[in-house]
């Protein structure tokens, strides 16, 4: 069974998963989605990245388009659009992964807030493992100090 084609309207928050990542944007229409994001094989560095306006088919390389249903939009699909426009060209504070990446544009079109929730989900899972790691580390070091009593009473 061929999955049914997903039809974007004008204001959605949009992404494409590329693995590692999901890569968000404003879609206006097919040749018109706003992106946080550097040139085409300037990617590694995020020096590069401002806000521009591409195709569809440029921003998806080859993925698969998806929207964003999460998001509670708090802007008609017009001033959403409106919003991403007029920040194309601009470095909106200037591109940081953690901080300011085009999760958090996308975002702040729609809702007027910085949000990201790549990095917040990011954050727990570095969380989890500092929380898992350190007690591996505790439980490791009780053992080794309990074989050190063991091996003086003996």
């Amino acid at each position: 069974m061929v999955p049914a084609r997903v039809v974007a309207k004008k204001g959605d928050v949009i992404f494409v998963n590329r693995g590692l990542y999901k890569h968000y944007g404003i879609y206006n229409n097919d040749t018109s989605v706003i992106h946080f994001s550097p040139d085409r094989g300037k990617e590694i560095n995020p020096e590069n990245a401002y806000i521009r306006e591409t195709s569809l088919p440029e921003f998806l390389k080859d993925g698969r388009l998806e929207i964003d249903k999460t998001i509670s939009a708090v802007f008609p699909p017009k001033e959403i659009v409106r919003r991403a426009l007029c920040l194309v060209g601009s470095n909106r504070r200037e591109y940081n992964l953690i901080f300011n990446n085009c999760e958090h544009f996308a975002h702040w079109c729609a809702t007027d807030d910085l949000k990201s929730k790549q990095v917040i989900s990011g954050a727990v899972i570095a969380g989890s493992i500092a929380i898992t790691v350190t007690a591996a580390a505790l439980i490791l070091k009780n053992l080794l100090d309990n074989k050190e009593d063991n091996n003086g009473l003996l």
